[in-house]
Parts: structure tokens; sequence; C-alpha cells
């Protein structure tokens, strides 16, 4: 499908000043994995609330910590609820608080704040949807290094009938001392699904974590997991749900993982 050149223009425009704010120093990564998920299209109007509920889980995990204290995803449990609500003006503001149960442990992870702006839509009309998600993190040592990270998740997909198609390119700074001068994390986050009956899709999801932005990559040194994916639009309660396989000797053997919309009034 060819796009009009005036749509090409509008978004080169506005992506541009997307990856100069994504550059400025107040932008990160947190390795803690409360959120397995790639941001699409959708969005919250103006004064609409919603609930999700992100769980995941990894029976086989990698079990070698990167630094003396670090809580290992094997044998975890991540739950994380999210609210969110919509500002107006193609914004919506979230915020996640994070728990993990670890050897029989239930405990506070992490508290997460997030803005979503989501300019380009084909509901208004746009050919494709393109966005931008930021976020702050405020994370307990034992899961990440670095207490406090950013994140700049770029947003850009489209539909082709029944078929979705959305990536993600994303960047991940350390905010905290003695980290806040190393450079940048850039990672990826791909879905393909198409729905086979009304409310229900299957596809794939694929996360690339390719490292600091200034080293050369190593493949096994990389982290890299796919999963195959259900989606469920209807009632009483939306979610989607998949099995995970990573496919490095960096990257956890085996992840499940599902997010759950609760309807609020």
């Amino acid at each position: 499908m060819k796009m009009p050149a005036t749509s090409i223009t509008r978004f080169i425009s506005k992506l541009s000043f997307l990856l100069a704010i994504a550059a400025a120093p107040s932008v990160s990564m947190a390795v803690l994995q409360d959120e397995i998920q790639v941001y699409d299209d959708e969005i919250n109007a103006k004064g609409e609330s919603s609930l999700e509920l992100h769980v995941n889980s990894t029976p086989r995990g990698l079990q070698t910590p990167t630094y003396p204290g670090e809580v290992m995803n094997n044998n975890g449990v991540r739950i994380t609820p999210e609210l969110a609500y919509g500002l107006g003006h193609d914004l919506e503001a979230g915020l996640y608080i994070s728990y993990v149960n670890y050897n029989n442990q239930f405990q506070y992870a992490a508290t997460k704040a997030r803005l979503k702006w989501l300019p380009i839509r084909e509901d208004k009309g746009d050919d494709f949807f393109a966005g931008v998600n930021f976020e702050v993190a405020n994370v307990q040592p034992q899961f990440e290094e670095s207490r406090y990270n950013g994140e700049a998740r770029f947003i850009i997909g489209k539909h082709f009938d029944e078929w979705l198609f959305s990536f993600n390119p994303i960047i991940d700074m350390p905010l905290s001392q003695p980290y806040v001068h190393q450079a940048p994390y850039f990672s990826t986050a791909t879905r393909l699904s198409r729905e086979v009956i009304p409310d229900l899709a299957l596809g794939v999801e694929y996360y690339s974590n390719l490292r600091q932005i200034n080293q050369p990559i190593v493949y096994p040194n990389t982290q890299q997991l796919g999963f195959l994916m259900m989606y469920y639009d209807g009632k009483p309660i939306a979610f989607q749900a998949g099995v995970g396989k990573g496919f490095t000797n960096s990257t956890d053997s085996l992840t499940l993982k599902a997010i759950f919309s609760i309807p609020l009034p």
C-alpha cells in the first residue's frame, strides 16, 4: 500500500522530534521483568481509565547473578497491576506497582510511571499508527543495580485487514550514580498477529536486547526471546497469554506470561 506523501512527511517530522527527546539525558533500562508487552495503538480516551494485571513466570531461567545480591528470574513470578488514565490530546498516563514472588517470598519490587503519546492513529485517518511512551522507574536494588531508570519506547505499526504489525524500538538508560554516565541500552519488541475469529487473534512476539549502543553486538551475549501468543478481546475479561523460548545462553529458557484487562466502572 502506497502512503500519501503528506502522511510520510508528517510522520518523519514528528519522529525526528521524538528521537531528539529520546537522546536527552532524562531518558532508560530496568532489568526487572515486570512487563513483557509490545505496545500498539491502544490508548484510553480522555477521562477513560483502565486496569491491567501483568503476570509472568520463569520455570527455567538463568541462575548466575550478574551482580552481588541480584534476584534472578528463575523459578520466580512477577505480578504487576497497572492503572492508566486518558488525558486527552493523544496522551495517556499510567502507573505500575510491581511485586515478585521468589523462593516463596512475596516482595515489593518497583514503582513506575509512564506517559504515552500517540498522535498518529489509523482511527483518525492516518495510514499507520506511531507514537512514543516515556517511563521512569524506582526499582529495588535486588532487581536492578541502578535504583532509578528511564525508558523511551517508540511505537510504529499498522493494521492490514485481519493482521496487526507493531514494532517498538526502545532506548533505556540508568539514571542513578555511578551508572548515569553509561551509554544507553537499545532493545526491540515486535508483534505480528492475525484475527482468526471475532475477538480472538493468534500471533508471535519477539524481544531482542542488544545491550549498550556503543558496544559491538555479540549475538550469544544478547537476550533473544520469542513468544507464541493468543489475544482475546471479548468479555468478561480480555486477556493475552503466551509461551516464550530463549534463543541464546544469555536468555531465560522458558517464560510464561499473561496480561488481563480488568473492567472498571
